[in-house]
């Protein structure tokens, strides 16, 4: 056991004590000594006893035990101390605080200062990528240099014992002014500090020794809050932060380990899910000018001119527009075909002086006599045959079927219909399991049930593997099913990804790499946001930043639906059709040349979506310091 000098204790104790003086306690120290007022203060007040012998022993060291008794007497005296010397016993009984605790003395001020065992840990990242408008090769290819910085500050809170706090603050910087990677980045983020993780846990197996940073205790814990998630061996099913309550049997590292948990998942990137969950505004626009559009050979075949069928549509359009209940729309449709049929007639005899009654009775007389038809039976049959269209063609049926008439909103998903709000994210229960034998393989069974009004979106199970071949070669693969049913492709979507690892990359070890190549396939309905990787994120959720449908600025869009909407607008969608989604190779090196400073290189390529358009291939790089 670890010894000091009781004359070195004896001088910490001191604290420039104002204890009134007491008669020679000790036979081993006379009024000559140097310590003699201090021992007679000390002795006076019980802090210190010395041995049976009636000595003091002062050159004679001491246990940490025997400090702590000390310590403890001292603090029953604690309010007759001066500022400075309180300061300094709540040094002291932090030093001493495991010895004060066998002695079974309670240390209120520790206690009560619920922060001190709190460990800082800050993360510092800078990194660099394109950003592509269109990230396909026959596109334009516009792309910005997203470069910038993201610093976080991480927080670990021991409460006691078996109870652990954790927080995560986070900003992102731009250095080149455009807008940053990552998911759900916005200008407005800019040097924006936010709560990215704050989360508890309850450990309730037995107290042990080891801990990991993002989870405290590693096995049989209860953890609330916002706190992070991992899906798998890769992450790039799901890489990211969830709210909510969850439990965990087992340990984390080695042996099984069981994972249940409720609440919202927080990394959902909402521009590729949010026309699946809360449908695109707008549309109504779109599709009434695809309409229009169809409607011009139709009247061109009815003998009107090409002036006049394209005027003639711009209006069908306007009606179909205004229409709020599609029962309305034939309605619409003759009374706007009506008025423009006769619209520069009427008006030439009102500036005649007719009245405006008048006008139109003499309109439709001229009318019929010139085309030998009443303008009532034309504009009927015009009627009848769109919204017998909007009945019938597959076109106009797509659009149609999901159009909420009342606001001018498609929902790609009939049924399901999120309303906007403060709070996107998505409901969500997940189960994982899995077992690790260190340093040779792992084993991970998941699955994941969207909840609430998102229900029919995904219902998904998962299973990953890794392997080690040796200590510096390992294999993995990933497979995930989405059992729901989705309209985009008409199909149960899955995703997998297997790769190859050489080397064993650890922050904490300078000098150590690893080098991975992984092939991944993930059709549309597989991926919601949060993975992993950068590149992964920008082909497997790829937005269009400006998607114009049929002449209108639609905003961002995912090319999964964007892609498929011009293939209905243009007639070129078939059954056979699949669209979205991203099958791609990507190549990662990471190199830890110092003791927490990683660097780390990514690159994607021979990149293809669903339908094999081939994508342009991607570069990523960062370096990223944890210091503490």
């Amino acid at each position: 056991m670890k010894r000091l000098p009781f004359g070195a204790a004896l001088a910490a104790l001191m604290l420039t004590t104002s204890f009134v003086m007491a008669d020679n306690a000790f036979s081993d120290v006379t009024p000559d000594d140097w310590s003699y007022k201090a021992v007679s203060q000390l002795a006076d007040e019980g802090v210190i006893d010395g041995y049976p012998d009636g000595t003091f022993k002062g050159n004679k060291n001491i246990t940490r035990y025997e400090m702590g008794q000390i310590v403890a007497r001292l603090m029953a005296k604690e309010d007759t101390l001066t500022a400075d010397q309180k300061a300094t016993l709540d040094k002291l009984s932090t030093d001493y605080a495991g010895e004060l605790d066998n002695l079974g003395v309670r240390v209120d001020k520790l206690e009560n200062q619920v922060f001190k065992d709190t460990t800082f840990m800050y993360d510092f990242r800078a990194s660099a990528m394109p950003s592509y408008d269109n990230i396909f090769k026959d596109s334009d290819n516009d792309h910005d240099d997203s470069m910038g910085f993201r610093f976080r500050v991480n927080s670990y809170t021991k409460m006691t014992p078996r109870v652990w706090l954790y927080g995560q603050l986070e900003t992102h910087m731009s250095m080149n002014g455009k807008s940053f990677t990552g998911v759900n980045a916005t200008d407005e983020d800019d040097s924006e500090f936010k709560l990215n993780r704050f989360f508890t846990t309850y450990h309730w197996g037995e107290v042990k020794d080891h801990y990991f940073f993002d989870k405290g205790p590693t096995d049989d814990n209860i953890v609330i809050g916002r706190f992070p998630m991992r899906m798998g061996v890769t992450g790039y099913t799901y890489d990211g932060e969830f709210t909510g309550i969850g439990v965990q049997f087992g340990d984390y590292f080695k042996g099984s380990n069981l994972r249940i948990g409720n609440g919202r998942a927080n990394n959902i990137n909402y521009d590729y899910t949010g026309p699946m969950m809360h449908g695109v505004s707008g549309m109504k626009a779109a599709a009434s000018q695809l309409a229009g559009a169809l409607a011009k050979p139709q009247l061109t075949q009815a003998g009107m001119s090409a002036a006049q069928a394209d005027a003639l549509s711009k209006v069908i359009a306007g009606s179909i527009n205004r229409t709020t209940n599609m029962n309305d729309l034939a309605g619409n449709i003759k009374s706007d075909v009506s008025q423009a049929l006769t619209a520069s007639t009427v008006q030439t005899l009102m500036n005649s002086g007719y009245s405006k009654e008048q006008a139109i009775t003499m309109a439709g007389a001229a009318y019929q006599h010139q085309t030998g038809q009443t303008i009532d039976a034309t504009s009927s049959a015009i009627s009848s045959t769109l919204v017998g269209q909007f009945q019938t063609s597959e076109r106009l049926q797509t659009l149609a079927s999901g159009l909420d008439w009342s606001n001018g909103t498609y929902y790609p998903m009939s049924n399901v219909h999120m309303p906007w709000g403060d709070d996107e994210d998505v409901p969500v229960t997940f189960i994982s399991y899995k077992y690790v034998a260190p340093k040779q393989y792992e084993i991970h069974l998941y699955g994941a049930k969207v909840n609430g009004s998102v229900d029919p979106i995904a219902k998904a199970w998962g299973g990953a593997l890794s392997y080690n071949i040796n200590d510096h070669l390992s294999i993995h693969g990933e497979y995930l099913k989405n059992m729901r049913r989705l309209p985009l492709n008409n199909e149960r979507p899955h995703s997998f990804n297997f790769g190859i690892t050489f080397g064993d990359v650890d922050i904490l070890k300078p000098h150590s790499y690893a080098f991975t190549l992984d092939h991944i396939y993930s059709q549309a309905g597989t991926y919601f946001g949060g993975s992993s990787s950068d590149v992964a994120d920008q082909y497997m959720g790829h937005i269009y930043k400006h998607w114009k449908f049929n002449g209108i600025d639609m905003g961002k869009m995912p090319a999964y639906l964007a892609d498929k909407m011009n293939a209905v607008a243009a007639g070129t969608d078939t059954p056979d059709s699949n669209y979205g989604g991203a099958k791609f190779n990507l190549a990662r090196f990471e190199y830890v040349p110092m003791k927490g400073l990683k660097l780390k290189a990514e690159y994607g390529f021979k990149a293809e979506d669903m339908g094999d358009r081939k994508m342009e291939n991607v570069w990523y790089v960062e370096a990223q310091a944890y210091f503490m």
